[in-house]
Parts: C-alpha cells; sequence; structure tokens
C-alpha cells in the first residue's frame, strides 16, 4: 500500500505541474478543519469512496479471471468505469459530485489511483490495500483542499 501511495503521489506532483488541477494548501484560504470535522471526514470516507467503490470496482467488476488477457481487460474495464463513475455523479445530480470531477486533471488521478488500485487488488489478492490507499488519498485530498 506504501508503494501505491508513493506512485500516486508522485503521478499527481507530475499532474499537478502541467494541470494543476487541486490546489493543496493546509494553509490556504477556506481549508480550515477542525478535529471534529476531521473524525467525521475520516469515517464518512472509509465507508462511502474508499470502500464503498472499492467494492464495486475492483471487488465485484475486477473478478478473478484466467489467463493475463483476461486480466488486461477486466482490469481496463474496472478503470475506465471507475473514471466516468466520477462524471457521472456530476451529471446526474449526486450530492457526492463536484465539479472539479469534470476537469481533465482530477480524471487522470482518478485513473491513476484506479490503476495503481486495481494492480494493488490484484497482486495481493485482497480488496483492503486498495480501500486502504483509496482511504488516505480521500481523506488527504480533502483535508488539505477543504
Amino acid at each position: 500500500m506504501l508503494a501505491g501511495l508513493i506512485v500516486f503521489a508522485c503521478l499527481a506532483l507530475i499532474i499537478h505541474q502541467f494541470i494543476s488541477p487541486i490546489h493543496f494548501s493546509l494553509n490556504a484560504p477556506g481549508v480550515r478543519i477542525n478535529p471534529d470535522q476531521f473524525l467525521i471526514l475520516v469515517i464518512v470516507a472509509f465507508f462511502i469512496p474508499a470502500l464503498g467503490e472499492e467494492f464495486i470496482f475492483r471487488g465485484i467488476l475486477l473478478p478473478r479471471p484466467q489467463g493475463w488477457r483476461q486480466i488486461w481487460v477486466t482490469s481496463l474495464l474496472s478503470v475506465a468505469m471507475f473514471v466516468l463513475w466520477h462524471p457521472l455523479q456530476v451529471w446526474i445530480g449526486l450530492p457526492t459530485g463536484q465539479p472539479i470531477f469534470l476537469t481533465p486533471g482530477f480524471l487522470i488521478l482518478v485513473a491513476g489511483l484506479g490503476l495503481i488500485c486495481t494492480a494493488l487488488t490484484l497482486r495481493s489478492g485482497s480488496l483492503w490495500p486498495a480501500v486502504a490507499l483509496h482511504w488516505v488519498v480521500v481523506v488527504g485530498w480533502k483535508a488539505g483542499t477543504g
């Protein structure tokens, strides 16, 4: 999981240099998160995006395929659906949808997270490393950007 987090952080830094979809700063105006809000964020982020999305996109949509060709096909399908899910939330008006979900830079980061979570799930044979990575990324993003 730590290797996945490092790879994702490197991807995020590269994307930030070229596209800059998210401005991360704990000192930025409007980024004031108190301990109670942070605790709620930690709990909600675990169940809603992390566990919920990983269960669907890596647990259900990523069956244990036979052979490398099937692994590639199901992996790419899982990641593509994970990426499409984010703008779909905005388009259908879900409360979790945010305008940033429509930006190219954010969607590249979502694809990167999806690929890393898929690799973690396939390599470990468990959903938990992907859930943990997804959770840490969401908490870091939400806490760091307000």
